[in-house]
């Protein structure tokens, strides 16, 4: 089982990362397992607002085609219903004291741990979550009682 961060989803959507695009066909192909949650999902959706190569359209278009396509991800075991996603859902999860402690506990930021928390709510099944964050990728879940999840940078 593969995790992609948020920034993965989108540089392998528009084509700018190759592992993050090919890992992408092969979870809508089924040939992957991976998961996603309504936080990441509202983190690709503004992080496509934020790519400046991006007009208002294209940006539009990447949104539509992003969520598109997640649905028909047959490798997705886990994708949010459209009610579950909201520009809320960033603040509210970032600003929460839990994931504050656990953030400062492990040394990421606290935007990273819903991903974290994701790969172990699938810890059954070995996830690695891939990132281009070399501070999240410095995290090492085994040092910290959870040997199944790894953490991999890639670029």
């Amino acid at each position: 089982m593969v995790i992609l961060d948020s920034n993965l989803w989108v540089f392998g959507l528009l084509g700018q990362n190759g592992r993050a695009a090919g890992i992408l066909d092969n979870i809508e192909r089924g040939e992957t397992l991976s998961a996603i949650n309504a936080y990441m999902v509202q983190e690709v959706l503004n992080a496509f607002e934020r790519t400046p190569q991006l007009s208002s359209a294209q940006c539009d278009e990447a949104q539509t085609t992003f969520l598109a396509r997640m649905h028909r991800m047959t490798g997705l075991l886990e994708a949010p219903s459209s009610r579950d996603m909201t520009q809320t859902i960033l603040d509210e999860t970032r600003n929460n004291t839990y994931v504050g402690f656990i953030a400062q506990s492990l040394g990421i930021q606290a935007k990273d741990v819903p991903i974290l928390m994701l790969a172990y709510k699938h810890s059954e099944r070995d996830p690695t979550i891939l990132t281009n964050d070399k501070a999240f990728a410095q995290c090492v879940p085994e040092n910290h009682n959870h040997p199944a999840i790894t953490i991999e940078y890639t670029v």
